[in-house]
């Protein structure tokens, strides 16, 4: 029997498995029970952002594993305050709160949107069609899709969702009651889809004159991913509150959502709290991968290789014009959109030994470690090309 019919009898209905029974990671390769092996471009989600077996990550986390595994937030650990010190420092916010998981950071980010609301007189919060922020129920609140939402309604009230980049519909819907705007300013679920300048352009317009917040959310696209440590850096704009996760963690549960000066006291003490947020083997592996990016010149590699492969992907839309409609993306987070349903070519893709997904129905989504060479891109492309015929 497979492992993935094991896990049937298991586990809830909840997952579509892609069909390969991973044994292990090395690099910015998986390798499955038989040996076979395949290049990753979803690299856990945008998780993996060192690859596999990363030195510095394992050595990060073996010194901190001997030390303590976890001791609460009844204690200060040095290792979440040098991974606070550096998030601080890379991101320009004045404070943090660690968490186990983006979705987790969104809810603390919503419940500082509310408290300030209530101080404020202010009662809305505005979301962007194509969006996702999370399953827990605030969260998904926020998630402005309807397959989502559906099923679990009535969510929070007071939420607006609007056309993303859409500047007409954005100055019709913010008023004196907008509290906060949340967005991603890639959105990835959505199908890698960047904000467009003239947008954000308007929403930073609109706070001068509404004063509400701006939530950015940088699960996904930020820690580097889009080729600048949070993907706002591209528009040359401060947000009030950024939410963090996935590659923050190098592969181990973390997320963070850090505030402005103006937020820093509005949870006061016994208003939030984690067991697990923060965890010290965590945070250690958070360190190794913010210094790598940071200080050991990854993220001029994922501008450059960036690059690369947004290139290489538009000569293969070239290539073949009747089946790629666009090809979008920033940094090492790219994507074609096709013109049929992408999830067979996610599975021609492992045929031929390459890992990706296939997100909104027709975008086909390359999240590769943030190691990955120009020659295992040049793989990756030919794989793609091989998959295209």
């Amino acid at each position: 029997m497979s492992w993935i019919e094991m896990a049937d009898q298991y586990f809830l209905p909840v997952f579509k498995r892609l069909p390969v029974e991973v044994d292990r990671g090395e690099g910015v390769y998986l390798i499955d029970r038989s040996g076979k092996r395949y290049l990753d471009f979803l690299s856990g989600i945008g998780v993996n952002a060192l690859g596999y077996s990363h030195p510095a990550v394992l050595q990060a986390m073996e010194k901190q594993m001997h030390r303590n595994l976890h001791l609460s937030n009844y204690f200060v650990q040095d290792v979440q305050i040098e991974l606070a010190e550096r998030l601080i420092r890379y991101s320009g916010m004045a404070r943090l709160f660690f968490t186990n998981s983006g979705t987790e950071a969104v809810e603390g980010a919503l419940k500082i949107v509310k408290k300030w609301a209530n101080q404020h007189g202010k009662s809305e919060i505005i979301c962007f069609e194509g969006a996702f922020h999370g399953r827990t129920i605030g969260a998904l609140s926020v998630t402005a899709q309807e397959k989502y939402q559906k099923s679990f309604q009535p969510l929070l009230p007071g939420i607006q969702h609007i056309p993303y980049n859409n500047v007409e519909k954005l100055k019709e819907t913010v008023t004196e009651k907008t509290a906060a705007v949340v967005l991603e300013f890639v959105q990835g679920e959505g199908g890698v889809v960047p904000a467009t300048p003239e947008f954000v352009a308007e929403l930073a317009s609109l706070r001068e004159k509404f004063h509400f917040l701006i939530i950015a959310d940088e699960i996904q696209a930020g820690i580097g991913r889009t080729g600048y440590f949070f993907s706002y850096e591209h528009y040359g704009i401060r947000p009030d509150i950024v939410t963090s996760a996935k590659a923050l963690g190098g592969g181990m549960p973390l997320g963070a959502f850090l505030v402005s000066e103006p937020l820093v006291n509005v949870l006061v003490r016994g208003e939030h709290g984690t067991t697990f947020g923060g965890n010290p083997v965590s945070c250690a592996a958070g360190i190794a991968v913010v210094d790598e990016l940071m200080e050991n010149g990854l993220l001029d590699h994922v501008k450059e290789v960036g690059e690369y492969f947004s290139a290489q992907l538009r000569e293969l839309q070239k290539k073949y014009p009747e089946k790629i409609k666009e090809v979008r993306g920033r940094g090492l987070m790219q994507a074609m959109v096709i013109n049929e349903e992408g999830y067979p070519y996610v599975l021609k893709g492992i045929e031929n030994g390459l890992i990706f997904n296939a997100t909104a129905t027709n975008v086909l989504r390359f999240l590769p470690p943030l190691i990955v060479t120009k020659a295992e891109i040049d793989t990756a492309v030919e794989v793609l090309s091989t998959v295209l015929k």
